[in-house]
């Protein structure tokens, strides 16, 4: 069974944004930019993005070469990851247009630490693979990676989205309990747990989860705070 997926405006922006690259006339840009303090639903939406798409996803290493960048993306497409960097990027750009898939790259920061001698050429390569497979290419990272990016003049204006992952307002949280909760949510628990996580989506959902199985085992209709008590809520993990 599918995890239920909360469709915050988060996410929906990340939907819009892909929409808006995945139906770009030929020629235009199509990479997209997402970034986000930890916590924010990053992974959660992207994940849903994946299942949409059939995206190819890797998760970026400190530990890439050029080299083993083009083998991960390669091992993700199915195959076997060897030869030499032209000849696997010519295989990555050959299989993302002949079977429409785009490239999910998560944690990002990674090619760009300080310090990380194949940076420039990995960056570029992503440019590359963009530039001649035509597909779109998602990019994943912390809040800073965004002007770390834009530093990159000619991977920049590949950016044609750029989205950025806040905390959840309240008519968020009450979306996230409504989808992951079959027992009814008062809103005096919500507005608690709202302030006491200011927002923080990965909290919330971490505490609907927790009082959910509580309401369960006790067999409450509802969970309000009355019921609730004096339990403490999850404000980190």
């Amino acid at each position: 069974m599918k995890s239920k997926v909360a469709l915050v405006k988060n996410i929906q922006r990340l939907l819009d944004a892909y929409g808006v690259v995945e139906t770009a006339e030929a020629g235009a840009e199509r990479m997209v930019l997402l970034h986000g303090a930890t916590g924010t639903g990053k992974s959660t939406a992207l994940l849903h993005l994946m299942n949409q798409t059939d995206a190819i996803y890797v998760e970026a290493s400190p530990a890439w070469t050029l080299n083993s960048m083009y083998r991960a993306i390669v091992a993700a497409i199915g195959a076997d990851p060897r030869g030499r960097s032209a000849d696997l990027e010519r295989y990555i750009v050959e299989e993302m247009g002949k079977r429409s898939r785009p490239l999910f790259v998560d944690e990002i920061d990674h090619i760009l630490l300080p310090g990380a001698t194949s940076t420039l050429r990995m960056l570029e390569a992503l440019r590359s693979i963009h530039d001649k497979s035509r597909m779109p290419i998602v990019m994943v990272g912390m809040d800073r990676i965004e002007q770390k990016i834009r530093l990159r003049e000619q991977l920049a204006r590949r950016v044609f989205q750029w989205v950025k992952f806040t905390d959840l307002d309240r008519d968020d949280a009450r979306t996230v309990a409504d989808t992951l909760c079959d027992i009814p949510i008062a809103d005096d628990w919500l507005d608690a747990v709202f302030a006491a996580t200011k927002g923080r989506i990965s909290y919330i959902s971490h505490n609907i989860k927790k009082a959910r199985s509580r309401a369960r085992s006790n067999r409450w209709s509802e969970i309000n705070l009355d019921a609730w008590g004096g339990n403490i809520f999850v404000v980190n993990k």
